[in-house]
Parts: C-alpha cells; sequence; structure tokens
C-alpha cells in the first residue's frame, strides 16, 4: 500500500473538510437527501424487521459457504456462454480487463458505476493501455471529467457538488453556453454521452448481485446507461466482489425489497437488469463475449473471522445517510473508495488496519447506522473490535 494513503490522514482531512464553506453549504443541502424518502418507503413492507431478518439470513448463508456458491455461479455462468475469472488484487482486475480488450481490440470502454473499478483504479490503467475509459453514470462522468476526481458516495458520487459547480464545469469542459437548469444539464450530458454508446467496442460494469441459480447479473441502477453499457458494445465485462453471490432469484427478489428503499427511499429503482449469458443467434441485443471478474482484494480473509458480519453488506450507503460524522465531513475525508460507517470498517479490514488508523474512531457510537442497514450489520460493534484489536495500540504508538 502506497505511503501517501490518504486513510492514514483521516483527521488532517476531516479539519480540512470543516474549513472547506463550499463543501460545508453544500452537504447542509445534501443533509438528510434520502433519510425522510427511506422512512417512507420502508412503511410499504408490512414486517419490515421480518424481511431484515430473512435478508440476513441470506446473506449468513451465502457468506458461510462462500466457495460453494463461488463454484455454482462459475458452473452456471460458464454453461450460458461466459467467461468467468478471477481476481485476487486490484492490480489483476487491471490485468484482466487490459488483457481482455487487446484480446477484442477495444479502443473505447464505456463504464456503469463500480466501487469495485475505484477500488482498483481502472480507468487509469486502462488509459496507460490505450483504451479510452468513459464513465457514463451521471455523477460519476462529472467526476472524471473533474480530473478524474473521487466519489464522495457510493450511491451519490457527486453529492458533494453544487449546481453552480456542475453547470461551470460543464461549461469548461464541453465549450457549450453556461447552463443552470437541472433538465439541460442532464440533456447535454446524454448528447455527449450518446456517441460513446454507439462507439464503443466494451462496456464495462459493477454487479450488485450475482445469482448462482441462473449464473446472472443484476444491476439496480436509476439512469439508463447501465443497460447501454451492457446491451450495446460486444463485450461486456463485470467486475464485481466474491461476497455479492446470493443463491437464487427469489433470494435476489427479497433483496431487492431492501436495497433501493435503504438507498434512495425508492419502492424499486428506475432500472432492474438480469443479464445472463450472452447474446443468442435470434437476439438482436446483448454482448457477443461476457466477462465475469470475481475480485478477492481483501475479502476472503474476512471470512470466518470476528469481522464476517461485514461481508453482508449490500452496498446501500444508508449508514453513512444517517451517519452524523459522514454529514459533517462528507465522503473524501475517508481517503478511501468507501466512506462512512462502512468504509470505517471496510478500509482498515480491505487495506490493513495500519493505512486507516484513524477510522475505528470516526463514529458517535449513536447506532444509526445499524439501525437502518437493510442486512443487520452491528456497525459500532465492529469498529469496537477494530480498536480492540491487539495490535491497534502497537500501531498508534507506531504512526
Amino acid at each position: 500500500m502506497s505511503q501517501d494513503f490518504r486513510a492514514r490522514r483521516f483527521k488532517a482531512n476531516s479539519e480540512a473538510a470543516l474549513a472547506n464553506p463550499v463543501l460545508q453549504a453544500n452537504m447542509k443541502m445534501a443533509k438528510g437527501k434520502f433519510v425522510d424518502k427511506r422512512a417512507i418507503s420502508i412503511k410499504e413492507i408490512d414486517d419490515f424487521e421480518g424481511t431484515r431478518e430473512a435478508a440476513m439470513a441470506v446473506r449468513n448463508q451465502v457468506i458461510e459457504n462462500l466457495d460453494l456458491w463461488l463454484e455454482k455461479f462459475e458452473q452456471t455462468a460458464t454453461a450460458r456462454g461466459a467467461t468467468v475469472l478471477w481476481a485476487k488484487d486490484g492490480a489483476e482486475i487491471c490485468r484482466h480487463v487490459v488483457d481482455i480488450g487487446r484480446r477484442h481490440g477495444v479502443k473505447k470502454a464505456v463504464k456503469s458505476k463500480s466501487m469495485l473499478s475505484e477500488e482498483a483504479g481502472l480507468n487509469l490503467a486502462l488509459a496507460a493501455a490505450g483504451i479510452q475509459p468513459v464513465e457514463t453514470d451521471l455523477g460519476e462522468y462529472i467526476l472524471q471529467i473533474n480530473d478524474n476526481e473521487a466519489p464522495s458516495h457510493i450511491i451519490a458520487p457527486v453529492i458533494h457538488k453544487s449546481l453552480d459547480e456542475v453547470a461551470d464545469l460543464f461549461h469548461a469542459t464541453h465549450k457549450t453556453p453556461r447552463k443552470t437548469e437541472i433538465p439541460a444539464l442532464t440533456r447535454e450530458a446524454r448528447e455527449v454521452l450518446r456517441e460513446h454508446f454507439l462507439s464503443a467496442d466494451m462496456g464495462i460494469s459493477g454487479g450488485n448481485f450475482l445469482v448462482a441459480e441462473t449464473g446472472s447479473v443484476a444491476l439496480v441502477t436509476n439512469e439508463g446507461n447501465g443497460r447501454m453499457v451492457t446491451t450495446l458494445p460486444r463485450v461486456h465485462v463485470v467486475v464485481t466482489g466474491i461476497e455479492k453471490v446470493v443463491p437464487t432469484l427469489e433470494d435476489l427478489a427479497l433483496l431487492l425489497r431492501l436495497l433501493p428503499r435503504s438507498a434512495t427511499g425508492q419502492s424499486i429503482s428506475t432500472y432492474v437488469s438480469v443479464l445472463t449469458g450472452v447474446k443468442r443467434p435470434d437476439e438482436q441485443e446483448g454482448p457477443e463475449h461476457l466477462y465475469f471478474i470475481l475480485v478477492d482484494n481483501g475479502r476472503a480473509d474476512v471470512v470466518g473471522s470476528e469481522f464476517q458480519d461485514m461481508l453482508r453488506c449490500i452496498r446501500c450507503g444508508a449508514c453513512m445517510n444517517h451517519c452524523p460524522v459522514y454529514q459533517t465531513i462528507g465522503g473524501h475525508a475517508y481517503g478511501w473508495v468507501y466512506p462512512g460507517p462502512m468504509g470505517s470498517v471496510l478500509t482498515p479490514l480491505f487495506t490493513g488496519l495500519e493505512n486507516a488508523l484513524d477510522l475505528p474512531q470516526a463514529s458517535t457510537f449513536c447506532n444509526q447506522c445499524s439501525s437502518v442497514c437493510p442486512v443487520n450489520i452491528p456497525l459500532p460493534d465492529l469498529l469496537r473490535k477494530l480498536r480492540e484489536n491487539g495490535r491497534y495500540e502497537e500501531m498508534l504508538l507506531r504512526y
């Protein structure tokens, strides 16, 4: 891990965030954005607590037998025409994707949102290999044209930016008249991205869930870019963590009752795509080549440990939406891909506690994060366990 790893500087990052008047104004505007909507939407579920318990049981079933479910997924996905590859870390993700691109003569890759590609620094690797990466999620696109800025939220990547900042950025990048109406800005983005969708050789996506029963990937999005990325290019590459597998489509349906409600307060997201196999001869759309890159990057070491509960996480972002620390300092202060309470646990687990010594302290222990978690992860307890780690005090003195 690089010696300038930003999560080591959480205290300094937080002080800078608190002293930044623009960021503070933006975070104040965003505060509570999804909280009220979530509170309303979960009332639509007759037995919300029972549904959470059932979802937790599904996730535990997988994690406790992760190798078996991954083998099942590999078998079914391969039978549907996909190629399943494995990556131990970010560097191996990049090697796989670049190799796939070169094998198929790819010059341009369009991407939908993928936190695993953020873990790997995939865009830089693609560009270095002569393959143009284009982010197509609106938030991620805004960040990419802003000198590849990192996202500050896993659901709303540019929640830290104001409308005026985006308007200035589009004006400077696209050389168009400055617009301040949201519909006009989104239309401008669509016009720019449409050309990329039609000319890309490869699409790269993450995966909200992998379904072992069918060898499918499920994508949950609110923008049409996810379907454009996964159906128009002749090559589709899915990059996702090994913990994302679920046994059956029925289990997927259960989790989909909770994910959008917890993330954005929607009963269901605008698009739910369940993608299976390559394009058949009688089909007009879909990839000719489908690759799954299943990533470890620290996850396997968590299986069977006292932190195994964290692998239940379905990346909804509810914990950070309700966290008073995140709401005050934003996501960049956490220094890596995952901010908020989830990041305070995941970053030390995946990158090493020595690279994130302050993050176990980044909590008020108010328990709002656990109370809204759709799969009942005891986040404050896990943070306490990190602080009680036998090497924690030793490392605090060293660093």
